[in-house]
């Protein structure tokens, strides 16, 4: 496609083999879009009903929910040395599962409530596990995103029946008639499914060893306190709580190891408090979307070469006849220069029924910096990209054109990218009016701007590389 990765939406996988990256169910959290709430439904509803029906004694309905869950291998994420073979649960470990789930206090109490809950409670559970699990119970609306990347960058598909997929309606497992990626592996036919890099981690959220460590065994050194044995700082005559060390010593197993989920399964059901703070203090600092050069790392792909990216936009001439070339540029630099903030870019989106287009659409995500702040303070769900390769100067016409696009659902942000702004007075004039009219709030940049963007990306501090937009933004408001 002549990207790199930087400029990719998805997980740049191999195919004859896996990425040691998994998908996190904490990181759907995070993911405040339409494709990420359907994502959490989905995964809720299905271990919800498993839940239920252990509850409820229903315990080979139960079963046959966890057996059905198969081994993907589609998204090549994973801990595979070679060939992709996926993990998945499989008959045994599905047993496990339910006959831990069956026996836990803290399912019969309402206590554990989500699927990654059971990495910290069940022996084999892990990243890999549960990152399999998800991929199977959100293999449909992966599968409607690859198809949207594979329609957007010419990537072939071939309609075939689905692996099973999980209906949230009809509370049962399906196969439908899709178009899907195939991919030819040792001369054999395999499905491609792409995931978008901001659901993965290098290990999923939940760990069972810091859960026991720092949650635990934190809370029986308070218990040892309350019951009075302390430690006696000989130099200070402080007191402390036993060590973490001789608290652990009382929990030993007969080989003389600590086996952390055995740990956490005992010691839960009477501190059913302790796994409600993981929960929250999870939830409120989940793992960070990993950047540029973490997947990089994982992935074995190249970082971002922030000089191709902006030579490849600014040696574009200027003029109609490679405006379609400019909007692409632009994508491919801004995928990778507002990541992990901006996300599914969505080049051409129709608006109001197709009577309208922008040039790209980006889902605004950020929690955090420019986009982040924006997004707490203003409507800007999205975030619209207007493109112009003129040889002049753009006008009103083309900011009330952008400024046409945004709604009240929509969002009211956006940024107009041309060649060059001369008379920058004039256009930052112009934009606050629309501002202030109660229209919309359009940052207008040009080369020049794209040049400072990326000497800040490569030279500034994380927290100071969008300061040219709040500057702009500044402009309009204040």
């Amino acid at each position: 496609m002549g990207l790199e990765q930087p400029s990719l939406d998805f997980i740049d996988v191999r195919l004859d083999t896996d990425v040691p990256l998994f998908i996190d169910p904490t990181a759907l959290n995070l993911l405040d879009t339409e494709w990420g709430v359907r994502c959490r439904s989905i995964v809720h509803d299905y271990f919800s009903l498993v839940l239920e029906s252990i509850t409820n004694g229903e315990h080979d309905k139960a079963k046959a929910l966890l057996k059905q869950l198969g081994e993907p291998n589609e998204t090549h994420l994973g801990l595979s040395k070679k060939r992709s073979r996926g993990h998945g649960m499989g008959e045994i470990l599905a047993d496990k599962m339910w006959e831990a789930l069956s026996e836990s206090s803290a399912v019969r109490t309402g206590i554990i409530t989500d699927l990654e809950d059971t990495a910290l409670l069940i022996d084999g559970i892990a990243s890999d596990v549960i990152s399999d699990i998800v991929t199977n119970l959100i293999r449909e609306p992966l599968l409607e995103y690859t198809i949207e990347m594979a329609n957007q960058y010419g990537i072939p598909l071939q309609t075939r029946m689905t692996r099973k997929l999980w209906d949230i309606r009809a509370k049962k497992w399906v196969v439908k008639e899709m178009p899907q990626a195939i991919t030819i592996i040792d001369n054999r036919e395999e499905r491609l499914l792409l995931v978008p890099k901001a659901i993965v981690r290098k290990s999923i959220s939940y760990d069972a060893g810091v859960y026991y460590n720092q949650y635990l065994v934190e809370k029986l050194q308070e218990e040892e306190m309350d019951r009075g044995f302390v430690r006696i700082i000989k130099s200070t005559g402080e007191h402390k709580p036993p060590t973490k060390i001789s608290i652990k010593e009382q929990h030993l197993d007969a080989d003389g190891k600590i086996n952390q989920k055995k740990q956490n399964r005992s010691l839960t059901p009477d501190r059913l408090e302790v796994l409600e703070r993981f929960k929250q203090e999870t939830a409120d600092n989940p793992k960070p979307v990993l950047d540029h050069q973490q997947i990089a790392d994982e992935a074995d792909t190249p970082p971002p070469d922030w000089d191709k990216l902006l030579n490849d936009l600014i040696d574009i001439p200027s003029g109609r006849n490679d405006a379609t070339q400019f909007e692409k540029a632009v994508q491919a630099l801004f995928t990778a220069l507002f990541y992990p903030w901006l996300s599914h870019p969505m080049p051409q989106t129709k608006l109001n029924d197709g009577r309208k287009r922008v040039d790209i659409t980006y889902y605004n995500v950020a929690t955090d910096d420019f986009f982040g702040w924006v997004k707490s303070h203003y409507t800007a769900p999205y975030i619209f990209i207007e493109c112009k390769n003129y040889t002049t100067d753009i006008g009103n016409a083309e900011l009330d054109q952008l400024s046409g696009r945004f709604g009240t659902s929509k969002g009211q942000v956006g940024i107009s990218v041309s060649r060059q702004i001369n008379d920058r007075d004039k256009i930052d004039a112009s934009c606050r009016d629309t501002a202030q009219e109660g229209r919309g709030y359009i940052i207008a940049l040009d080369d020049d701007d794209l040049v400072a963007l990326v000497d800040a990306v490569k030279n500034k501090p994380v927290g100071e590389r969008l300061n040219l937009l709040r500057e702009r933004f500044n402009r309009l408001v204040l």
